[in-house]
């Protein structure tokens, strides 16, 4: 269904890719904030900080060019909010002063299949705002301009590559030297085939023996110390019960409604799941596109799309608020988990604390 849908995708972009409402985030003008920084609820308003924006193409350890991009803090801005890839208007700022006062926790984020590195935006620059620097990589061969279904069992393997490639990256770069502890790692997160690639780099052994390789190969990184997998896709199988030898945190989001990685998929998943403290969030009225609000924007009127699913402005408060708190709450507190979105009538928690 993934693989349908993203050429779906495709065809929708390229024929009419619409802006979305654009608000400017609260601009920290003194630089005050910064240095007294921690982050505090509510987490689903925005936080102190603009965002500030910067892509680069890179050569990952694979060979294959990955086109990264990173959100981050920043304590001015100006000029005009970025149009990424000239599609698609963001709330972000790429004439930034990065506010790196101090070193800020990092978050790798894996886009699914025929997605793209900004397809949640809704997120990566909310978590900037908050002090996190996010980073997100096309998996070059399974965005919506360059798919190739032809290189899936590559992708599979690779995923996990180029996010670890990404946090290289980062450490290396000029443009946010001082922002970046290299010892204190990075949390990982993933939407749908991202979900996937979230486990994998977790610690879940992934099976390639549909591509000629072994079963059981560690594709993980050592540096991940949290992962919050949103719709994961099992790949085919590729990842089962291995995802009992996941020793990091993890907190799993999906929706209830999904047509694509189904409630009983992700269930099953998250189930296998040893580690603790583990939470499972259930979206009742969400769908697979709650969230990737851009693939609704486009056209596409289907699984999380329309009047059938929870809003989409609403759903990405609740989002926001528990991936925040449950970061924080691997961090610095564990009692910061206290502060994600209220189970209620949209929201159901399952927890091993």
């Amino acid at each position: 269904m993934d693989r349908v849908i993203s050429v779906l995708f495709a065809t929708l972009c390229l024929g009419a890719c619409g802006d979305k409402d654009n608000e400017e985030p609260p601009v920290d003008d003194t630089g005050d904030e910064a240095e007294a920084w921690a982050p505090s609820p509510p987490f689903a308003d925005a936080g102190p900080w603009s965002t500030g924006t910067l892509e680069e193409t890179i050569t990952g350890s694979t060979g294959v060019e990955l086109t990264v991009q990173a959100w981050f803090p920043a304590d001015t801005v100006s000029g005009d909010t970025v149009v990424y890839d000239g599609l698609w208007d963001g709330n972000a700022y790429e004439d930034a002063t990065p506010a790196c006062e101090e070193p800020r926790p990092v978050l790798l984020f894996s886009h699914g299949y025929g997605g793209i590195r900004w397809q949640s935006t809704e997120i990566t620059e909310h978590l900037a705002t908050h002090g996190y620097i996010v980073v997100a990589p096309d998996h070059t061969a399974n965005t919506f301009l360059d798919n190739d279904d032809s290189r899936f069992f590559e992708l599979v393997e690779r995923r996990p590559a180029d996010i670890a490639d990404s946090f290289d990256w980062l450490l290396q770069l000029d443009a946010l030297t001082g922002c970046v502890d290299p010892a204190a790692g990075y949390a990982v997160a993933g939407h749908s085939f991202g979900g996937y690639t979230t486990f994998a780099v977790a610690g879940a052994p992934v099976n390639l023996s549909a591509a000629g390789g072994a079963d059981g190969t560690d594709l993980s990184d050592s540096r991940a110390w949290a992962a919050v997998p949103m719709a994961p896709w099992d790949s085919g199988g590729a990842i089962d019960d291995r995802v009992s030898e996941i020793t990091v945190p993890v907190m799993t989001l999906s929706g209830t409604l999904d047509a694509t990685t189904t409630w009983a998929q992700v269930g099953a998943l998250h189930d296998e799941l040893t580690v603790e403290p583990r939470y499972l969030g259930e979206f009742v009225r969400a769908g697979h596109f709650s969230f990737s609000p851009l693939a609704c924007d486009f056209g596409l009127a289907n699984d999380g799309c329309g009047d059938d699913y929870i809003a989409l402005d609403e759903f990405t408060d609740l989002v926001n608020a528990s991936t925040l708190a449950f970061l924080e709450s691997v961090r610095t507190d564990p009692a910061m988990i206290e502060h994600r979105a209220e189970e209620s009538d949209e929201l159901i928690w399952t927890d091993v604390p």
